[in-house]
């Protein structure tokens, strides 16, 4: 793989990650297994921001983002096997999620989180974890209630849907319609960049163009216009 003029095995990258989140950690059963394999396939991608900057990164991800079947939940059931478990979104997606995720809490919180979770004594080596674990785990950190987030993106094959509404020649409704917990999303507008928090009531924008919702793409989302 290259990134810029850095050549490297990809796959050597993903196998070391793998002494943390599948021999360090591990999952207590096939159900959650995107615990190994989705957070390995994100710290794949902090490999490449650390070597290839970070607008490296967020092109692996946006270009990550256009390969998802999302056919089938990163999370489908308790009862489940090796076969099914292994489809090709545990990665891709699952991945996905903790940029996600990353972007919701904000570096400061969110990476001291994922190494507590990562040092834990009663997460690694002969303790196994769960996803409702990483949620209570993640929302300890932030002082938040994710659960809607890890919802939407880990045990439904939805996409979150924004929807943007004009409301006379330069002014713009936004709303996020199957989110019930407030987010952060980036804003291009004709004045520039800026973050808007989401919530019960539509978000106000004004631009002289069509404003971009989500230019760096830190969601998997389908964005409806009126």
């Amino acid at each position: 793989v290259k990134v810029g003029t850095l050549d490297f095995d990809w796959l050597l990258t993903h196998e070391f990650g793998h002494e943390w989140w599948g021999n360090k950690i591990s999952n207590v059963d096939w159900a959650h297994m995107w615990i190994h394999e989705g957070i390995d396939t994100f710290a794949d991608a902090l490999f490449i921001e650390e070597y290839g900057g970070r607008k490296a990164y967020l092109n692996r991800m946006k270009d990550a983002a256009t390969k998802f079947s999302n056919k089938l939940a990163i999370v489908q059931g308790p009862v489940i096997d090796s076969r099914q478990t292994y489809h090709g979104d545990i990665y891709g997606k699952g991945g996905y999620f903790m940029h996600t995720l990353r972007y919701v809490m904000g570096d400061s919180i969110f990476f001291p989180a994922l190494k507590a979770f990562a040092t834990n004594p009663k997460n690694t080596y002969n303790n196994f974890v769960t996803t409702e674990e990483v949620i209570k785990h993640f929302n300890t950190a932030s002082g938040k209630d994710l659960r809607p987030l890890f919802d939407l993106f880990i045990f439904s094959t939805d996409k979150l849907q924004v929807n943007l509404k004009q409301t006379s020649l330069n002014s713009y409704e936004l709303t996020i319609l199957n989110m019930p917990m407030a987010l952060p999303l980036d804003i291009q507008t004709s004045e520039g960049r800026t973050v808007v928090q989401t919530g019960s009531k539509p978000v106000k924008i004004t631009s002289s163009t069509l404003p971009v919702i989500d230019p760096d793409g830190y969601y998997l989302k389908k964005i409806l216009f009126e």
